[in-house]
Formats: C-alpha cells, sequence, structure tokens
C-alpha cells in the first residue's frame, strides 16, 4: 500500500472559485488532517514561516507564488512541512490565478525527494462559465490551466443557461479530452470524492490513454518537413492546443526512446504541454506507462502483457504539433522494423 502523503493541486483563473472549493473540501472531509499551501500573492513571501490555522485539522503555509519560478524556497517548504509536528495527511495546494501550474506539477514528478513523501492524486482546474470563453481567448495561462487538468469543475453553472454549457463542454473536451468534467454552484461537486482520484497513477494513465480516440492507425510517409511542430495557418482557432494519439505496433528500444523523447520534450517545452502512453520495451515482459508535464516524465512499471500482442500508444497534448513528422520519429525508435499495419477502431 502506498503511504506517501496524497497532494491536490487546485488550479484557475482569478475569481474562478478556487478559495471556495478548498474551503468545502475542508468542509466534507472533516477525517482529514490537510496541510495547506496558499499559492496566491500575499504579504508573506515563501520565507515567511508557517501560519496555524484555526482549526485543529488545518495546517496552513502562505508563500507567495511558487508557480512563477520554482527555487530553493518552494523545497525548504516543504521541508518545512515535513519536519513540522503536525501529522498531516493530504495536501492541499491553492495555485496562483495568474500563472501557469506546470512548475508545481513538475516537482513532484522530478525531485526524487519529494517523490518518496509525496504522491500527486489530482490536478483540478476551476472554471468560471460566466466568462470561460473570453478567458481561453484572452488569457494563455488559461488554456494551459485546463491542458494540465485531470479534473475540470465548470462552475457558477447556475449563471448561465443549459445550451451554453453543452457548447462550453465542447471547448474543454477540444482542449483537453481526456479530462473529467464536473459541473458545480458555488464549487460544490455532488457525490464525488475529489480526493481519490489517483489522477497520476499508472492504472488511470492507461485507463485514460486507452480510451482516447483521435488515433493515427496507419504509418504515414516520410514526409520532408524537419520540424515537429507545425506551421500555424490562418484557419487554426485561438483555442490552438490539440490532442493526438498514435499507435505503434511493436515494441521501442528503451535507450533510443529515452534519450529521444528526453530531447523532445526539452527542445519542445513551450509547446507540448502533456504526454501520457502505454509502452512496450523490447524483452521486457510488463507493460510501461508513461507521463509527462512539459519536459519533465516518469515512466512506470504495469502490469503484464500476458497474452496481449504489445504496442506502444501515446497521447500528445500541445499546440502546432507537427502530426505526421512525430508520428514517423515514433516509428523509428522501434527495436525493429515493423510492416505497415492498419489497426481498425473497435
Amino acid at each position: 500500500m502506498d503511504s506517501r502523503i496524497p497532494v491536490t493541486i487546485i488550479t484557475g483563473f482569478l475569481g474562478a472559485g478556487k478559495t471556495t472549493l478548498l474551503n468545502q473540501l475542508i468542509k466534507d472531509h472533516p477525517e482529514k488532517k490537510f496541510a495547506i499551501i496558499e499559492n496566491e500573492f500575499g504579504e508573506i513571501g515563501i520565507d515567511g514561516g508557517l501560519i496555524v490555522g484555526t482549526d485543529q485539522n488545518i495546517f496552513e503555509l502562505s508563500n507567495g507564488c511558487i508557480c512563477c519560478s520554482l527555487n530553493e524556497g518552494f523545497y525548504e517548504t516543504i521541508t518545512k512541512l515535513l519536519n513540522s509536528q503536525f501529522p498531516f495527511n493530504h495536501l492541499l495546494i491553492e495555485s496562483t490565478g495568474i500563472a501557469d501550474p506546470d512548475s508545481i506539477i513538475k516537482a513532484f514528478l522530478s525531485s526524487e525527494e519529494i517523490q518518496l513523501n509525496f504522491r500527486l492524486d489530482c490536478v483540478i482546474c476551476l472554471a468560471d462559465c460566466s466568462i470561460m470563453e473570453d478567458m481561453i481567448d484572452e488569457q494563455p495561462e488559461v488554456r494551459k490551466q485546463l491542458t494540465l487538468a485531470d479534473v475540470v469543475i465548470l462552475n457558477k453553472v447556475d449563471t448561465i443557461q443549459s445550451g451554453y454549457l453543452t457548447e462550453l463542454e465542447k471547448v474543454i473536451e477540444s482542449i483537453n479530452p481526456m479530462a473529467i468534467l464536473y459541473t458545480a454552484k458555488y464549487a460544490k461537486v455532488e457525490n464525488v470524492n475529489l480526493l481519490d482520484m489517483k489522477a497520476f497513477s499508472g492504472k488511470t494513465i492507461e485507463k485514460t490513454t486507452m480510451s482516447f480516440q483521435n488515433l493515427s492507425f496507419v504509418k504515414s510517409p516520410v514526409i520532408s518537413q524537419t520540424s515537429l511542430l507545425s506551421k500555424q495557418t490562418h484557419q487554426d482557432h485561438k483555442h490552438d492546443i490539440k490532442s493526438y494519439g498514435f499507435i505503434i505496433p511493436g515494441s521501442f528500444d528503451m535507450e533510443k526512446f529515452s534519450f529521444w523523447m528526453q530531447n523532445f520534450l526539452f527542445f519542445n517545452r513551450e509547446n507540448i504541454f502533456r504526454v501520457k502512453g502505454i509502452i512496450s520495451f523490447d524483452d521486457t515482459p510488463e507493460k510501461h506507462i508513461f507521463q509527462a508535464v512539459r519536459d519533465s516524465f516518469m515512466i512506470e512499471q504495469g502490469d503484464n502483457w500476458e497474452n496481449e500482442t504489445p504496442f506502444c500508444k501515446l497521447v500528445f497534448i500541445g499546440k502546432k504539433i507537427n502530426h505526421d513528422l512525430l508520428e514517423d520519429n515514433l516509428y523509428q525508435l522501434l527495436v525493429a522494423h515493423v510492416e505497415e499495419t492498419n489497426i481498425q477502431k473497435e
């Protein structure tokens, strides 16, 4: 059993309802002992110390905007928290509404010390239904918040008509088709335990990857373009974030894949926001579960393939993705040539 402390990150633009949701979670789970990082701008900086909440089950840290730049202060804050005498069993982080939360997420994926004590449970994004479309068009941070979310809560549904809600759901699905959508009034989601989503577990990543439908089924011919990022045309909408899935029959060479992916994510970190996948590596009987946020990635061992025919399936979420060349690059990672295969949709 995983004894690490689960972490829930709450994102969303200013006024979307993040603090209301945080208070609702505290109210709904009196059995929990929460540590809370309030990640908003405030008078107390990251070295301002610990502020003990008034309730016995809350331990609050007010520490400025850690997602603008993750420096030693964030790790000092985590160390103070772990060294405190407060026996908390869940960490809530409310991120600032005006920044990209990927730095917070990456800290829990890339730091071995943090991973020994914490596990990411879920990234929740609050969206204000009444202004969401305008915010997506005007604020690139909002699009990134939606892209990186495991759960999107369309808040303040009582302020819009039901027909418009359907349109908003389509917009969210076009940006992040693998996110779970909920609707809410006053940030209250009925009959859902938002603190036990296990969104970053291998089982959940495998399930969401397998459910992704926008797939490439046949290997495309090699093309002459050299950039893995496509040029944006005048037809592209402002909502320029798209998702592409690839099924590659066969097994990757582990060394080649790791080297290529590390470089691909590093050089495209401004355009590739998230990657999820199921991978078969040569000479290994297990599935491997892959996930990445920007240029940080993790590979987790899954169940054995047993009687399944090994394959690799990867889903990329980002902007200006050169689909055909990316697909060709993935085929180059196979341990041996695989004949072009037409995989029919189920």
